[in-house]
């Protein structure tokens, strides 16, 4: 966890440090607005149906620190039923995150994550007598920095369009990358 933190302030001291200060036409000024309103919640779901069946569920909340960095916490969970290859493999793969979200220019925004995953391992242990049907539940831990578009919709709601890389080479859950990510942030 404290290679999460420090990735992520990091990431977010280099961007603060590389790009000019201020505020979008018409938008407040963090200092001007209660705690309440600083404050977001939103996420992400997903669906894929066919041979590889996928839900996901991933729900955050953040806090507005200034006007162009804001930071959350994340819950995740995703129901998997693979069977491409004849055979049903369905697993449950649960977890938290951390992020924070600069804002560079306009509404783009460079986004940094640390996620930290509870699943069950497709991949066989390094035992000769293993079982198939004995599956080893694994941590996985995924660090992810990318870029986003945050469209507004309302005065409170925003969608975002991520394009993220995830740094984990050996994940057992995100095949692809770079991945689009699309989810909502209500503002309260």
């Amino acid at each position: 966890m404290k290679k999460a933190l420090v990735f992520i302030v990091f990431a977010a001291a280099v961007i603060t440090l590389l790009t000019p200060q201020g505020l979008h036409a018409g938008e407040r000024d963090v200092r001007d607005m209660t705690h309440r309103e600083r404050v977001f919640v939103g996420g992400f779901l997903g669906i894929q149906l066919g041979s590889f069946t996928a839900v996901s569920v991933n729900l955050h909340g953040g806090y507005r620190i200034t006007n162009r960095l804001s930071a959350g916490l994340g819950g995740n969970y995703q129901y998997t039923n693979d069977t491409w290859f004849g055979e049903s493999y369905s697993s449950h793969v649960y977890g938290a995150n951390v992020f924070s979200r600069f804002r560079i220019y306009s509404h783009f925004f460079v986004h940094a994550e640390y996620e930290r995953l509870r699943l069950q391992s497709r991949l066989p242990p390094l035992n000769p007598d293993f079982d198939p049907d004995d599956r080893t539940t694994i941590t996985e831990e995924n660090y992810f920095l990318g870029a986003g578009y945050g469209l507004p919709v309302s005065e409170r709601i925003r969608l975002n369009l991520l394009l993220i890389y995830n740094f984990n080479q050996d994940s057992q859950v995100y095949f692809d990358n770079p991945f689009f990510r699309v989810g909502l942030d209500v503002y309260l």
